[in-house]
């Protein structure tokens, strides 16, 4: 921190870099849960840890409950004696005003190694800038600032182990601990005990437990949903507010609209998961579905039994899109909405429960990405501007998730003419659009809809073996489709009535796919008794 600001009133900016790579370095459940939890309010919790230590200091001058409403009198800006206030966290980032830039050198000297201490292995990127008492010139400067900060930091790692050291194969950290009847490094050590924290017994931590029938098939799905173009919604509300009181209030309506509008989607997935599928699905043993890893903000990561997810995703984008980030004055619910309402991608990863969970964790993520990547396509936006929520999934075999297009250019092709042959990533159709947005009319080819349709069909007319042969044929080539259509009609077979565009992306998931006329008729004959 520079000496100049020392004495004067400073904003200072905190991010806590590698998270997610921390969070995913294992391929256990429990320490991908442990840290998780250690990293959702690290900055915050440092904070507080530090102020209960220093008893010179006045706890009521140091204001960190920011999700409350304020009053002006009562913030650091018409309040002389306070001296820290914690305006927002978004993003990953918090952002915190000091009277003192002196106070803020100690705060981020302690949560420097606060943050070392908890995780091990994580590093506090710290930028500093001098409040002007303009929002709109004193954000710019700090983002500028941070960048700058990350360029310059050295990429600083614990000592990896010795030749003569027994190490973790997944970290290369040396084992430093026996516990819970396994040698584990510090980083590892740490999870786990912070998982025991954080356990529920109605949560599932073993992956076995959730698939559908073990010995028979042992698949599960990871997935991973992130939120559609955050930062330049945001920043376009942000745009016209100067004054830091109007804008911190605006940011912090932001902050929370968006971890509710998450949370409240998981939640109204999980209760559809326990209501409609936890029977259909489970028959030799008790527990859920799904287990959360991560519902940060708009960072939603968890698995999910196969036959469930499917559905699953599409209850939690529809769920989603019911929510906004912002509320305008003098605009109606509809306009509202349609200027600040939530989108999502998600991915999914079908993997057997004994692949590596991290491996998995990546294509999810890949599939993410490829997802946005179409939802961001200007032909498939509406004539606002704005994206929809879609969806990609991929199962896990031998494949490298860094090489997610690679694969696909190389083994989801006609081996004919070289024409792909798989139709994803999906759209989820959003009724609450209807009738101010032709998203849904435009992404109509894409509508998860149709999948389904076509997974139903073939599930229901074509016996499982003549289903598996076509979807080997799909990757032949047409000509190779066409012989064996004409051989499965001469044994009175149907076939779907939709596009053969879908046929092969069907084939794929209809071992991982619960009818949904059977979820439905489920529910009908409880609703009957």
């Amino acid at each position: 921190m520079q000496k100049e600001l020392l004495d004067k009133e400073v904003l200072a900016m905190y991010d806590v870099r590698g998270i997610q790579n921390y969070i995913f370095r294992t391929n256990y459940v429990k320490e991908i849960i442990g840290a998780s939890a250690i990293v959702e309010n690290i900055i915050l919790d440092g904070m507080k840890k530090m102020l209960s230590e220093k008893e010179e200091w006045n706890k009521e001058c140091f204001l960190m409950d920011w999700e409350t409403e304020w009053k002006y009198e009562e913030t650091i800006f018409g309040n002389s004696s306070i001296q820290m206030q914690v305006l927002f966290i978004g993003g990953g980032n918090s952002y915190v005003l000091f009277k003192n830039g002196s106070i803020c050198s100690e705060v981020n000297r302690y949560l420097s190694k606060y943050i070392l201490d908890q995780t091990y292995s994580l590093q506090l990127a710290v930028a500093v800038v001098e409040y002007t008492g303009s929002y709109q010139k004193d954000y710019l400067k700090i983002n500028e600032e941070m960048q700058n900060v990350k360029a310059r930091m050295p990429k600083s790692t614990p000592l990896g182990a010795q030749p003569f050291m027994a190490a973790d194969t997944v970290t290369g950290y040396p084992f430093t601990k026996y516990y819970d009847g396994k040698y584990l490094s510090t980083e590892s050590y740490r999870k786990r005990k912070n998982y025991e924290r954080v356990f529920h017994e109605d949560a599932e931590k073993i992956l076995d437990n959730m698939v559908t029938k073990k010995g028979d098939s042992s698949m599960l799905a990871v997935v991973h949903i992130d939120g559609n173009n955050m930062g330049k919604r945001i920043r376009e509300i942000m745009e016209d507010k100067d004054d830091y009181l109007e804008a911190v209030r605006a940011m912090k309506t932001i902050s929370v609209n968006i971890r509710e509008g998450f949370q409240s989607a998981f939640q109204e997935m999980a209760e559809y998961i326990d209501r409609e599928l936890s029977d259909r699905i489970r028959t030799d043993r008790k527990g859920k579905l799904y287990r959360k890893l991560i519902l940060a903000g708009d960072d939603v990561t968890f698995i999910c039994n196969p036959l469930a997810v499917i559905h699953a995703v599409s209850v939690f984008l529809k769920s989603v899109g019911k929510n906004r980030m912002y509320e305008e004055a003098g605009l109606t619910e509809k306009e509202n909405h349609k200027k600040y309402g939530f989108s999502a991608c998600g991915g999914i990863a079908f993997f057997n429960s004994h692949f590596p969970l991290s491996d998995a964790y990546e294509v999810a993520e890949a599939c993410c990405n490829s997802a946005k990547e179409r939802a961001k396509l200007s032909c498939n936006r509406d004539s606002d501007g704005n994206i929809g929520s879609f969806l990609d999934y991929q199962l896990c075999t031998h494949i490298s998730a860094a090489n997610l297009k690679k694969y696909r250019r190389k083994h989801d092709v006609s081996a004919e003419d070289g024409t792909a042959i798989i139709m994803r990533p999906y759209y989820v159709n959003n009724p609450l659009l209807d009738g101010f947005s032709d998203m849904n009319q435009i992404n109509e080819k894409y509508d998860l809809e149709i999948l389904c349709r076509t997974v139903e069909s073939f599930q229901s007319d074509m016996p499982r073996s003549h289903a598996k042969k076509l979807r080997g044929y799909c990757a032949v080539g047409k000509q190779a489709v066409e012989k064996y259509i004409t051989f499965i009609k001469s044994r009175k077979i149907s076939i779907p009535e939709t596009s053969r565009t879908y046929w092969y992306d069907a084939l794929e998931i209809m071992d991982f796919y619960l009818k949904k006329e059977e979820v439905q008729n489920e529910t009908e004959d409880k609703a009957v008794e």
